[in-house]
Order: structure tokens, then C-alpha cells, then sequence
């Protein structure tokens, strides 16, 4: 376990705690710093960090982060998430932070004002698996500041006060010395009110996941990440906002506003939306074709206009890949590959392709309306070219002149572009 240390008031308890239960508790511990450069004079926090961490015998890294200054969220938020990136990067299994009671009432006022919602309402979790990466625990959430000085004081601890954390131009430095201490004074307890809100407001948000999982279950076509449309049109417009904000979370993007998942709504639901929507999410985008409905990744990178193909397992393309397999009795015969030049294309129009023995040559056009590939797709369609004859189509199939018959050798082409 490693615990962050900021060197305040907060994380000098946490560590002093997790220190004393190490030996009764036998897990590992060990502590990290970040330095961020905001705060003049903060350097030498580090060595405030260290000698407690000599004391308490904790392995201490100390780590310098580069602040994203034009961050769309503002310096706080910029330094938050640095930081975090920063104290999750060293790959332990639960990295430790200090927030605390009225951190969490903050949080859940904070996100309030800003009308984030349930799921923003719910504020910070005790504990939060990692899925893959270090997961985060708070064991300090449900105590209070106050509680956190007493104890400080009477062990004898020191700590660093921060001087940024009295300047109100910061919005949570704002609300922690200028409105919260206000709101306490004429409602007592508001503090502990506002965190169980926040626990409350957990709860439903739960509630709301395992409904929009149960929805999108319902609505999942079988073999595929994609849900029926015409299914999720029977939906009330709260709960298909509902399993749209949870497919979105899980996509790990930042939840868009109240107003922008309306507009995404209506235009899901507009007559004309199964000819072709696709609308971006930052680095996602939810999309309409026919009676489908799904996510996939953007991607920035076009397709080339000719890439050739040696007999490599995969190749590159537009952001995805093609890959050769090796088969049996499927896909392209092996021996009318062998000794031809090979290449991969994008479209240029007017292609024709025969699928099917008995069947007659058809425009590229057509067949991928039949295929169902949806219009922004096809202008990134692989086409493999052997010889100079169009051979195979990504989302279509093999050419009828070059399919592998039953026993023989084959190689089978397979188009990932997301």
C-alpha cells in the first residue's frame, strides 16, 4: 500500500495511523510526495515529508509533475489530476488518500452548485477497486477535521500549512473558509448532513447502474457490443439517458452536461437517425446505423491510399488493423496469393465485387448497404488487391474467384477498425 503525502495536516495522520496498524495488520506501507511547483517555497516540503517518514520508517518517493496550466478545468483541477495521475503511476495495489469528512461535504456541495447530478452528489468513495491499476481507498471519510486536529496534537505531529489553501480564489478553498463555516454556524452538523447526502445519493447512483446494465442487457444484440434501437425507442426518456450515461462511464470519458445528453437523445430519436449518426464524445462516439446503436473509439488517423501486403500477419490501417490468419477450407486461397504482388487500398469508387458462384458482379456501393457498414466507415474499407484484382472487402468478404475451396489452404483476412 502507498499512502499520499502532501506533508499537511491530513495525510501526516493517515500516515501516522496506517504506520501504528502496520505491525498488528502486517501489510507494507510506503509513501509518495508530489512536488508541483504552484506554491513558493514548497520544495522544501519534501524534506518536512522525509523526516516524518524517517521517523515512522516508511520508504518515501518523492515525485516532480509538470502542471497543465491551460487546463479546461482551471489550475486546481489541473494540479488535482497530475497529482493523482502521479500517485498512481508507481503500480501498488491500493494507493491511500487523506480525504476526510469535510473534504467529502465540500465535494458533494461543490458538485451540487454545479448540478452534477446523482452520480456527482454521491461524492467520493471509500474504497474504489483499481480494475487493472492501483485501487483507492479514503479511511478517513467519515472523520472530521476537528477530530484529525485533536489527534495530531495530541501525539505531537507537525505538519505544513499550505498558504494556497487560504486563498479564495480557488473555488474549494472558497467554499471550505468562506461558506462552510457559515452554513456550520447556522445549521449545526450541516457538514456530516451534506457527507450522508453524499452516501445517500451513492446508494441511488447504484441503484441507477444496475437498472441501465439490466436495460442494456435487455437491449444487446447477441455476438456483438451493440444494443437494438427500435427496443431502446419503447424506453422513457430518463431511463434511456440512463443506460446512455452509463455506457458512457464505462468508455472511462468525462459525463457531458445535462443539456448535451438531451440533444443526443433527440437526436437519437428523430425518424432519419438509422440512415447515420454519429456524435462525438471526447475520444468515443455514440452511434446510430439502421437499428443498431453503439460506442466506438475515434480515431484520428485516415486510411492510407495504399499500404502493400508480404505475407505479414497484420498491417496497419486507419487507426485499426488487418489481420492474416492462416485457415482451412475459408477465406482467400492460399495458392492464388502465392507469387502475386498484393496490396492494400482504400476506395476510389466504381468497384465491383462477385460474392457468390452464380451470382453476378455487383458495385461496391451496394454490397456494403447489404453488409450494413455504416457511411462513416466506408471510406476507411480496406481492399485487398492480388495481382490487380479485387479480392477481398473489409466488412463485405472474399471475392468468388478467389475463395479457398473446402480442404485447401486459406488465409483469412480480418478488419479491425475499432
Amino acid at each position: 500500500m502507498r499512502a499520499g503525502l502532501s506533508g499537511g495536516l491530513d495525510s501526516t495522520v493517515l500516515l501516522h495511523v496506517l504506520a501504528c496498524l502496520r505491525p498488528l495488520l502486517g501489510f507494507e506501507l510506503a509513501a509518495c510526495h508530489v512536488r508541483h511547483g504552484l506554491v513558493s517555497g514548497s520544495e522544501a516540503w519534501a524534506d518536512v515529508c522525509r523526516a516524518l517518514c524517517d521517523q515512522l520508517e516508511v520508504p518515501l518517493a518523492v515525485c516532480d509533475v509538470q502542471v497543465d496550466r491551460r487546463h479546461s478545468g482551471g489550475l486546481e483541477a489541473a494540479a488535482r489530476e497530475a497529482r493523482r495521475a502521479a500517485l498512481l503511476g508507481f503500480g501498488d495495489d491500493w494507493l491511500a488518500l487523506a480525504h476526510h469528512r469535510d473534504d467529502q461535504a465540500e465535494t458533494v456541495l461543490f458538485r451540487a452548485i454545479r448540478g452534477t447530478g446523482v452520480r456527482g452528489a454521491g461524492g467520493m468513495r471509500a474504497a474504489v477497486p483499481g480494475r487493472g491499476a492501483a485501487g483507492v481507498w479514503r479511511p478517513l471519510l467519515d472523520v472530521s477535521r476537528h477530530e484529525l486536529l485533536a489527534y495530531a496534537k495530541a501525539r505531537g505531529l507537525a505538519w505544513i500549512e499550505d498558504p494556497s489553501n487560504a486563498d479564495s480564489r480557488f473555488s474549494r478553498n472558497f467554499l471550505r473558509k468562506d461558506i462552510m463555516p457559515a452554513i456550520e454556524e447556522r445549521f449545526p452538523g450541516a457538514s456530516a448532513g451534506l457527507a450522508r447526502l453524499g452516501r445517500l445519493c451513492d446508494e441511488a447512483s447504484v441503484l441507477l447502474d444496475d437498472l441501465a446494465a439490466g436495460d442494456l442487457a435487455a437491449l444487446a444484440l447477441p455476438g456483438s457490443a451493440r444494443f437494438r434501437r427500435t427496443a431502446a425507442l419503447q424506453l422513457s426518456s430518463p431511463r434511456l439517458r440512463n443506460a446512455m450515461r452509463h455506457l458512457l462511464a464505462g468508455s472511462g470519458e468525462p459525463m457531458p452536461d445535462e443539456d448535451r445528453l438531451r440533444e443526443t437523445e433527440r437526436q437519437f430519436r428523430l425518424d432519419d437517425a438509422g440512415a447515420g449518426l454519429r456524435l462525438p464524445f471526447g475520444r468515443v462516439a455514440l452511434c446510430v446505423y439502421r437499428d443498431a446503436w453503439w460506442l466506438e473509439p475515434l480515431s484520428a488517423e485516415g486510411a492510407p491510399d495504399c499500404v502493400a501486403w508480404s505475407g505479414e500477419s497484420s498491417v496497419g490501417w486507419a487507426g485499426g488493423t488487418v489481420a492474416f490468419g492462416e485457415a482451412t477450407g475459408e477465406g482467400l486461397a492460399a495458392r492464388l496469393i502465392a507469387g502475386q504482388p498484393c496490396e492494400l487500398r482504400c476506395r476510389r469508387g466504381g468497384e465491383r465485387l462477385r460474392l457468390h458462384a452464380r451470382g453476378t458482379s455487383r458495385t461496391l456501393k451496394n454490397l456494403l448497404q447489404e453488409a450494413g457498414v455504416p457511411p462513416w466507415l466506408r471510406s476507411h474499407l480496406p481492399l485487398l488487391w492480388i495481382g490487380g484484382r479485387l479480392a477481398w472487402v473489409g466488412g463485405v468478404g472474399v471475392a468468388d474467384e478467389f475463395r479457398c475451396p473446402p480442404g485447401e489452404a486459406g488465409v483469412m483476412p480480418v478488419w479491425s477498425c475499432f
